[in-house]
């Protein structure tokens, strides 16, 4: 059965003032009326049929029952859809003892009815709809939260092979010592900044810019080969290939193997020697194709790490805007509390790196009020003991479920303490002063503005001005009262409130 604790309000207080008993009827039973005096006047058979007659007809009915009383109704769309009806029943206006059924003034008074119905009808329906959505969200978070936790793991693990400029240099400087070649170079097309080399320092006599020669050799080699069908290209002596002979003075034998991954192809491992004593071996050959298939392998990693990181993080966001949305009281309010905190970052001359863990900490500082329920965080009375603990553990759920995004790992603590507060009796450790996080203390000024400076469902909304005068009122006790003198500038010259 559907909750209907909003309309009883709503269609009670319609009773106390004309003494029209209203009832809603689903499946041919009644879930709901006002009562009243006249209620006990009720024929509930005659309003049966009636809201079958209303559901059959899908119209507006009216009916005289004994020349006294009205009773009338309109289709109600219920949740998923589902056809009930709203009815109304009360006195008619007073009559001269000629009247009449079908006179002006009973059609007048079924079109008020008629009327007064489909706006009462509207408000519900709506509000049914309201509620199917809520329960269709909520099942999409539980979703949008399961593909978090399992991507936040999965990108952890990826995490553990990370591809770098360091781990490039490494790689050459083990093929040089190890391979018996003059230079090792790795070129990258679509990563030019990565391109490294690592040369012997005779090289140099030569070659004084000796990259510019590894890529007129990466751009030499014939795309018509067989070999690259095998994913290497290799010359072991210069002096026969003309193309490659005019490249250098010095004759040279070169060796280079494609860095690929599956299909993606990201660029060539080469090797590069001036004595032609040696061959490249069948087995240096093998290491050196197998080395690069491991390279390739970690570049896929990372950018797939990189892919599904910035998948999680569009997840998140997507999530605490689902979040907001269904709840009227706090919509738009992440936003607006990431823009104070900005705004507060600045002033203080954050770093760029505290700046962006500010950017993420505040944007998803309420995230784990995602398990917590509708009917606490919106309820308008006093919290209970037991509620107001589960209200409490949200800033640690939210850093619990962020946990697997390494990418957010730094924002962590700003988001578990930014309900601290300055004289220590905050939660959810009783921090106080500099003990809470710098980034802390800035989205609890934040957070305090914006929710006094917003309708929720306990009270009104204050006016900017009055949330700044009780901002300065809780500084020192509640909030940091230097960050409290900071957010006074951003107010008059950023906010310009």
């Amino acid at each position: 059965m559907i909750d209907l604790r909003t309309f009883k309000a709503l269609l009670s207080g319609l009773t106390s003032i004309s003494e029209i008993v209203y009832q809603i009827w689903e499946n041919n039973e009644m879930i709901f009326s006002t009562g009243g005096r006249i209620s006990k006047e009720l024929d509930q058979k005659e309003c049966q049929n009636l809201s079958k007659r209303i559901i059959d007809q899908e119209d507006f009915q009216y009916r005289v029952l004994d020349g006294d009383n009205f009773l009338c109704g309109l289709p109600l769309r219920m949740n998923k859809g589902k056809l009930g009806t709203l009815l109304a029943y009360g006195r008619k206006p007073n009559r001269s003892s000629g009247y009449k059924a079908d006179n002006d003034e009973e059609v007048r008074h079924g079109e008020k009815m008629g009327s007064i119905l489909s706006n009462l009808t509207t408000l519900v329906t709506e509000k049914f709809m309201a509620l199917d959505e809520a329960e269709e969200l909520a099942q999409e978070l539980d979703k949008a939260f399961e593909d978090l936790y399992l991507y936040g793991k999965l990108s952890t693990q990826i995490k553990s092979l990370t591809f770098s400029g360091n781990m490039l240099s490494n790689l050459l400087e083990q093929l040089l010592d190890n391979m018996r070649v003059e230079a090792a170079f790795a070129w990258l097309d679509d990563r030019v900044d990565f391109n490294s080399q690592v040369v012997k320092p005779h090289v140099y006599d030569e070659f004084p810019n000796p990259e510019i020669f590894f890529e007129k050799l990466i751009r030499s080699i014939p795309q018509e080969s067989p070999l690259l069908q095998e994913g290497f290209f290799i010359i072991n002596d210069s002096r026969e290939n003309a193309q490659y002979d005019r490249l250098s003075i010095s004759p040279y034998r070169f060796l280079s193997v494609k860095i690929q991954h599956q299909e993606n192809f990201y660029g060539w491992l080469g090797l590069v020697s001036f004595n032609l004593n040696e061959i490249f071996r069948q087995g240096e050959l093998k290491l050196l194709i197998s080395l690069a298939e491991q390279l390739a392998g970690v570049i896929a990693n990372t950018n797939l790490y990189k892919s599904l990181e910035e998948f999680i993080v569009k997840i998140v966001k997507s999530l605490v805007f689902a979040i907001e949305a269904k709840d009227m009281y706090t919509r738009g309010h992440s936003e607006r509390v990431s823009r104070y905190s900005m705004f507060i970052g600045l002033r203080l001359g954050l770093s760029a790196q505290d700046h962006e863990n500010l950017k993420w900490a505040s944007i998803l500082h309420d995230i784990g009020k995602i398990g917590i329920p509708e009917e606490i965080l919106n309820k308008p009375d006093r919290l209970t003991t037991a509620e107001y603990d589960f209200i409490k553990a949200h800033p640690q759920k939210g850093a619990d479920i962020l946990q697997p995004i390494d990418h957010l790992a730094d924002s962590l603590s700003s988001i578990i303490h930014h309900h601290e507060r300055y004289d220590g009796k905050g939660y959810p450790h009783g921090l106080r002063g500099d003990e809470i996080p710098l980034n802390s203390r800035i989205i609890a000024v934040a957070d305090t503005f914006d929710a006094i400076n917003s309708t929720r469902a306990y009270r009104k909304t204050k006016s900017p001005h009055e949330a700044m005068a009780i901002i300065e009122e809780v500084s020192g006790s509640q909030l940091d009262p230097q960050i409290v003198e900071v957010f006074k500038k951003v107010f008059k010259e950023d906010l310009k409130l």
